[in-house]
C-alpha cells in the first residue's frame, strides 16, 4: 500500500498549487476495467479454470480537500461504488471456452442443478485518500493532476442467472479489495470563484480484488491487475 501511495504521489510533486485552502466536492465516476486474469477452482473440483473478467463500474464520492503545502492538497473521500462484471471468459483443461461462471445457488423450488452467471456486480462503500495539485492555465481555468488510494467494502451482491431470468442477491459484508488511481483534468471556477466544475480522465494503476464464496473461492484468493482500465469523472465543488 505504501509503495502505491509513493507512486501516485510522484505524479503530483512538480506542480504549483493554485487552489484555495479547503473545498468539498461531489465526484461522479464511471470506469471500464479488465478486473482479473487468474486461475480459479469451483469448490472441490479436481481441475482449475483460467478466468478473465471485464466490466463497467460507476459510483460517487463526497470528497474533502485541504491544502497541506504550497504544492499539494490532501484528499479524503467517502462514497458508493458499483463494481460490475459483464464479460467473462473461462478456459477449462478440456479447451472449452465458457462465457459464464458456475455459481453456488439453490433454486426456491428445491432443484439444485449447476447454475451459472454471466453478469454480476458488487455494491460497495468506498473509502479514498489521495493527493492533488493544480497549475493555472487560463482565467478561471486550472490544470489538475492527482493520485488516490481506495478501499472497497462490499455490503450487497447481485448475480444474474440465465436460468429462469433469476436475480440472486446476497447481503454479505466483507472486504472486496483496494487499488490506486491517477487522474488528470481541468478545474473551471465560477460564481466569483466560490464554486468549480472539474472533468477528469482516470488512469487505474493497480487493483486487488478478493475471491467470492459463491464461486467456491476463499476470500483469501487475490486477483491482482496493473493498468488495464480507463475512467472518467466529473466533480462539482465549493471552496470555503
Amino acid at each position: 500500500m505504501f509503495k502505491l501511495f509513493f507512486i501516485v504521489t510522484l505524479l503530483t510533486t512538480s506542480f504549483v498549487h493554485g487552489q484555495k485552502t479547503k473545498s468539498v466536492e461531489l465526484d461522479i465516476i464511471g470506469r471500464y476495467d479488465k478486473h482479473a486474469d487468474y486461475t480459479t477452482r469451483f469448490g472441490n473440483r479436481s481441475y482449475t479454470n483460467d478466468t478473465k473478467l471485464w466490466g463497467k463500474s460507476f459510483g460517487f464520492n463526497l470528497n474533502y480537500f485541504h491544502l497541506i503545502n504550497k504544492k499539494l492538497n490532501f484528499k479524503a473521500g467517502l462514497g458508493y461504488y458499483n463494481l460490475g462484471i459483464d464479460k467473462i471468459r473461462q478456459t477449462t483443461p478440456f479447451n472449452l471456452i465458457a462465457t459464464g461462471r458456475n455459481i453456488d445457488y439453490r433454486h426456491p423450488s428445491g432443484i439444485y442443478p449447476l447454475f451459472a452467471t454471466s453478469k454480476y456486480h458488487y455494491d460497495n462503500l468506498s473509502f479514498t485518500i489521495g493527493l492533488a495539485s493544480e497549475r493555472h492555465l487560463l482565467k478561471k481555468l486550472d490544470f489538475t493532476i492527482g493520485g488516490d488510494l481506495y478501499y472497497l467494502y462490499s455490503f450487497s451482491q447481485l448475480y444474474h442467472i440465465s436460468y429462469d431470468n433469476i436475480r440472486y442477491r446476497t447481503n454479505i459484508g466483507r472486504s472486496l479489495g483496494f487499488g490506486a488511481n491517477s487522474y488528470i483534468g481541468v478545474v473551471k471556477k465560477f460564481n466569483k470563484d466560490r464554486n468549480y466544475i472539474s472533468p477528469k480522465v482516470i488512469v487505474p494503476i493497480y487493483q486487488q480484488l478478493h475471491g467470492d464464496k459463491v464461486f467456491g473461492e476463499d476470500n483469501g484468493v487475490k486477483m491482482d491487475k496493473w493498468l488495464n482500465g480507463i475512467g472518467f469523472s466529473v466533480s462539482l465543488g465549493k471552496y470555503f
